[in-house]
């Protein structure tokens, strides 16, 4: 019998999904939270539209806790209830990311790492097409509990990198520890695959594969021409 079609009391009980929700949100809260103690001015400072993102931003993976929490529990329904509100928070997400990343083109000044100004917007584009894409199919299979919650674990992921950035600059460790810590996250969604399902769920190949894809045109897309039009057209 298929894995996805299994009734509520196989698929619920997980306490995988509660323990890593609880991980992003602490990566999250260390990664912000250390970028906004070390403003000069304080938080403060900073225009609405970072702080509403930041409220957005960290509303999503405490939902994502929350959820896991309730299957874990039992009460299926009010998981049912709240998820109408993913929803919402997704939308907020999606419009205030890019937003935010519009702001950060018209910074002159904004840079990831070693990165050219317009190379740099590769890195927050590719990460809310992904979620856009992780967040739809999970949204599609949410009939279906197994490759529901995978997708949206996966969703959380590839949307972490900018808390991740902050929290590796924050305790002064190289840039591409970045990408090691979040393929560690897939590798931890692996292990639980084949530990629970004794194979790999195709949802979390296909998340390392969105992963994978948005890398390879960080390291080898960005700094072309092309996608400095291609920014310009989405951006200015």
């Amino acid at each position: 019998m298929s894995h996805d079609i299994l009734g509520p009391t196989r698929t619920s009980g997980e306490p995988f999904f509660v323990a890593i929700g609880l991980l992003l949100t602490a990566i999250v809260v260390a990664g912000f939270g250390a970028s906004v103690t070390s403003l000069s001015d304080g938080v403060s400072s900073l225009p609405g539209l970072y702080h509403a993102h930041g409220i957005i931003f960290l509303s999503w993976f405490l939902l994502f806790t929350l959820q896991a929490l309730f299957v874990r529990q039992g009460k299926l329904r009010v998981h049912r209830t709240l998820g109408q509100l993913s929803l919402l928070l997704a939308f907020a997400m999606l419009v205030s990311g890019y937003f935010m990343i519009r702001a950060a083109y018209h910074d002159a000044d904004f840079r990831i790492g070693t990165n050219s100004h317009d190379a740099s917007m590769m890195f927050p584009v590719t990460d809310l097409v992904n979620f856009s894409i992780a967040f739809g199919l999970g949204l599609y299979h949410r009939a279906k509990a197994v490759s529901h919650k995978r997708l949206m674990l996966i969703a959380g992921i590839l949307i972490l990198d900018p808390a991740m950035a902050r929290l590796v600059a924050a305790i002064g460790a190289p840039f591409m520890v970045i990408p090691l810590l979040e393929l560690g996250l897939f590798l931890m969604l692996c292990g639980y695959d084949v530990t629970r399902l004794r194979r790999l769920h195709w949802a979390s190949m296909l998340g390392l594969g969105l992963w994978l894809a948005a890398l390879l045109a960080k390291l080898l897309l960005a700094e072309q021409p092309s996608w400095s039009a291609v920014a310009a057209r989405l951006l200015s």
